[in-house]
């Protein structure tokens, strides 16, 4: 079972790995400041910021806003026959892991303390004030969960326009299961 969310997904290109290489080297930003929040894109073909080495790479989208669930991307480019197999992994951010760690463990603890004190209290009405911090594990899987997939769906286009992939749908019409 995995507390945070994550998917991996392998893309299959027809450029060279090379070739991919060569267009991820492109579309990674150069200057990397910490504060690039503040200023704006140099140029339309900076779409990642990160690390590439041979054909590793950790990179993010490069945003001119914060999203503090923004998928780090992580992956490696494998050459295959006359094109090119990228094994990708996105995940959370390592600090926003140990964020959500904190803040729901404190939460469940909460919940667990006011509900062992409400039986403990046979007082019924205490029970209720439980419902503050299951309310808030709850309201931090669906932002957690809403706000990572999200990103994902940006990060597979963003990176489906580097790797010059195309798009496949998850029904292909009638014979969809292969008939």
């Amino acid at each position: 079972m995995n507390f945070f969310p994550s998917q991996s997904f392998v893309l299959h290109s027809d450029i060279s790995a090379k070739e991919a290489y060569d267009n991820l080297s492109k579309a990674i930003a150069i200057n990397q400041k910490f504060f690039s929040v503040f200023s704006p894109k140099s140029s339309e073909a900076e779409q990642f910021k990160g690390y590439i080495y041979r054909s590793k790479f950790t990179i993010q989208r490069n945003l001119s806003y914060r999203n503090s669930f923004q998928a780090e991307i992580s992956g490696e480019i494998f050459a295959e026959g006359n094109g090119c197999k990228i094994d990708i992994e996105l995940s959370l951010m390592p600090f926003v892991k140990v964020f959500l760690t904190v803040w729901c463990s404190i939460a469940a603890f909460a919940f667990l303390g006011i509900l062992f004190g409400a039986i403990t209290a046979l007082n019924p009405n205490f029970a209720l004030a439980a419902l503050v911090p299951l309310g808030m594990l709850g309201f931090c899987y669906l932002i957690t969960s809403l706000g990572f997939k999200s990103d994902c769906e940006e990060c597979r286009k963003a990176l489906n326009a580097v790797f010059k992939v195309e798009a496949q749908p998850v029904f292909k019409g009638k014979d969809w299961r292969g008939r």
